[in-house]
């Protein structure tokens, strides 16, 4: 998509990840309790959501694209036309993925974490 389409790979060879994950439930577990929490219960559930690829794009737009499309995370000029290409190639890419009913699904992972300052 975005990192090998023509129009955007070199800006985006400059994009460096705002966010932090870990894989496991126990990984965050470990974290807190490093941080002086007492971990009382951490859990990761996938959630599975469908919707139209327009839904996708302003689920997208309504989070992720702030760090995909935000100045700080890059080391080299965003340009007006290197930010409408990349929203461009976003929606083709989740009309691509939708099914023959014309729905996408979407899997996000979500920690439930509960824990107490010691």
């Amino acid at each position: 998509m975005v990192r090998s389409d023509e129009r955007t790979k070199e800006i985006f060879a400059h994009f460096k990840e705002p966010w932090f994950f870990l894989e496991t439930a126990e990984e965050y577990k470990s974290l807190f309790e490093k941080c002086g929490f007492k971990v009382v219960f951490s859990k990761i559930e996938t959630i599975t959501t469908e919707h139209t690829p327009e839904e996708v794009f302003r689920i997208f737009s309504s989070g992720a694209i702030a760090g995909y499309l935000n100045q700080d995370y890059y080391d080299t000029e965003l340009t007006e036309e290197y930010i409408s290409v990349f929203k461009e190639i976003m929606k083709e890419a989740f009309e691509q993925q939708s099914d023959e009913k014309g729905m996408v699904k979407l899997k996000f992972n979500r920690i439930f974490l509960i824990a107490v300052k010691e």
